[in-house]
């Protein structure tokens, strides 16, 4: 029997930076060898232009016709669930506005604290009173591997209710990070080891500065887990030139020509793909198994130049669906689609140890704050879940009745092995949805 490889000692270089193994049949994984599950919650602001979202029913489940918007996950049909049907009551009364309590709801299942931050009305609230699904899922499944979880976000810059979707507990949020160069050293840098402007002072790649014993790794390798070490050194080594790249300094704002100004509008597209790039790696390499990223936040007060869109996304979502500035928000939509392609596309062209695909063995869950920014309403909330992990049949377009949002929450629990029977309040969830 070969030996065990540790991947922390096996890449380990200048500055204290380590660089994990991908996922090889004979490499020692965090949890001793079974093939991980991973969960990743998509946030997207203020609602969806619903007559472009929800797909065309069929003669059955299995039968739906993609609508305009999704048509960029048209490859990726089977392996999707679109749920109607589903109700955020929970969200629709208490303190604060639609917009804290939707999203303050969306992976808690709860209802807010009282608190200061001032929403879209001038009404105020506090963080939302439970733990997110995502919290509970790494405590199932992340908690040998070196992050439990990790919070990203596009743009989401607001520092209150209204910008996080992640909660280890009663009104102990985790705030999502925008800036891929954190991203890059929480993931690669050895515990509380040298910030990246003072490594990248001093030392060579990281990658350059373990070349020696890379090669010793890979006389002990046959030869497709070569194959696979190349590989994954190759889309890190891209990773990292595209971070590093840029100037030293912990500036938010980076001022000089080829900066990223992640918290910049224009930069969306970038910061979205970097994000998601690490995102993907930090799966590879199990570093951790649950990841939220959110798309702005729920005030949402901007605009996407790169769609043409200079208006505010959330003043566009009020607009009617018979107003031509309300296509906008489908544009929006679209955009979002083609994100969750991409991250789908990433989980489906990289394999565990098993031969099957980080995809099959990973649950996608996009959800938003409300269904219809234009109402404020809560139900029939947009709900779209990809992968396999869960064990349901994908491929369909499910249509429930006034199901509560609740239901779906403890529902995802119980398939990553959870046996919680409610979530969050309890007067707003009746148990698991039969049917998926």
């Amino acid at each position: 029997m070969k030996k065990l490889l540790s991947r922390r000692n096996v890449l380990r270089g200048a500055g204290g930076i380590a660089i994990a193994l991908p996922l090889l049949p004979d490499a020692a994984r965090a949890d001793g060898g079974e093939i991980p599950k991973r969960f990743v919650g998509i946030y997207v602001p203020n609602g969806v232009f619903t007559p472009q979202w929800f797909p065309t029913a069929g003669a059955n489940e299995q039968s739906f016709t993609l609508n305009q918007i999704h048509q960029p996950l048209a490859p990726y049909r089977d392996k999707m669930l679109f749920v109607q049907g589903i109700d955020m009551n929970v969200a629709i009364t208490g303190t604060g506005e639609m917009h804290q309590r939707g999203l303050g709801a969306l992976l808690t299942g709860a209802k807010l604290n009282s608190g200061t931050f001032v929403g879209n009305d001038g009404s105020s609230a506090g963080w939302a009173k439970g733990q997110s699904i995502d919290q509970a899922i790494a405590a199932m499944v992340g908690q040998t591997t070196r992050l439990a979880s990790l919070q990203l976000g596009v743009n989401a810059q607001e520092r209150d209710v209204s910008g996080v979707m992640s909660y280890a507990g009663d009104a102990q949020p985790l705030l999502p990070q925008n800036d891929p160069r954190v991203t890059f050293r929480n993931l690669f840098m050895e515990g509380s080891g040298p910030v990246l402007d003072a490594t990248q002072k001093r030392r060579k790649s990281v990658l350059d500065a373990v070349l020696d014993q890379v090669a010793v790794v890979k006389r002990r390798m046959g030869t497709i887990d070569q194959q696979r070490l190349d590989g994954h050194l190759t889309k890190v080594r891209e990773l990292e030139r595209r971070v590093t790249a840029l100037p030293p300094g912990t500036c938010a704002t980076p001022m000089a020509p080829g900066e990223l100004q992640f918290l910049s509008e224009a930069a969306m597209p970038e910061v979205a793909k970097l994000q998601l790039d690490l995102m993907t790696v930090a799966f590879q390499c199990d570093l951790t198994r649950v990841v939220t990223i959110m798309f702005s936040d729920a005030k949402n007060h901007r605009g996407m130049p790169f769609l043409g869109i200079n208006s505010s996304i959330h003043n566009i979502s009020h607009y009617g669906d018979a107003d031509q500035m309300r296509l906008k928000l489908a544009e929006r939509d679209r955009w979002q689609a083609q994100q969750f392609a991409y991250v789908l596309e990433s989980l489906k062209n990289l394999t565990d140890s098993n031969g099957t695909t980080l995809l099959d063995n990973s649950l996608v869950f996009q959800g938003s704050d409300v269904s219809r920014g234009n109402v404020h309403s809560h139900d029939d909330m947009p709900h779209l879940l990809a992968g396999g992990a869960a064990g349901w049949q994908m491929g369909r377009y499910v249509k429930f009745s006034g199901q509560q949002h609740n239901n779906l929450l403890v529902s995802i629990l119980r398939a990553f092995g959870g046996t919680q029977t409610t979530w969050g309040e309890p007067s707003f969830c009746t148990g698991t949805l039969r049917g998926l």
